[in-house]
């Protein structure tokens, strides 16, 4: 049986995040697998270029195991959430919408609006085992 899996979206890599501690905490579970960013910004496209691009890197994507949730941590991620999830039907979004910056208005609005949980990052990653043990993920580590 495919193993289920929380998918974190980052939005810069793990060692420039603010939040890495408690994403390399999250990581230590077995169903827990963190995606750095593309080198190419999919914030930088027109949005249907974006939309493609993203399709083709999660169709790419050779993750351990069956995404049950996919959790983002700014709405620039919204192309490759969305392709994922497409790409796995059922699975839950995990909104992690960042305070303190501004947002694309209209990104962000659909975010919240499609995500199951919706809140801080530092919410989201406190809470995220609570989840996970709902979803069937493995929130410990087997070695």
């Amino acid at each position: 049986m495919d193993q289920p899996l929380l998918v974190l979206l980052l939005p810069q890599r793990l060692e420039q995040f603010d939040l890495e501690q408690p994403v390399r905490d999250l990581l230590q579970a077995d169903g827990v697998v963190a995606v750095d960013p593309s080198r190419v910004p999919l914030a930088r496209m027109v949005p249907t270029v974006a939309a493609r691009a993203a399709i083709g890197q999660a169709r790419r994507m050779r993750l351990p195991g069956t995404p049950r949730a996919v959790a983002v941590f700014h709405p620039f991620q919204f192309f490759l959430a969305g392709a994922l999830l497409a790409r796995n039907p059922g699975s839950e979004l995990w909104y992690g919408r960042p305070e303190g910056e501004e947002l694309d208005a209209a990104l962000d609005a659909e975010l919240a609006e499609r995500a199951a949980l919706t809140m801080t990052p530092e919410q989201l990653l406190a809470i995220a085992p609570l989840r996970m043990a709902e979803l069937g993920i493995a929130t410990g580590s087997s070695g």
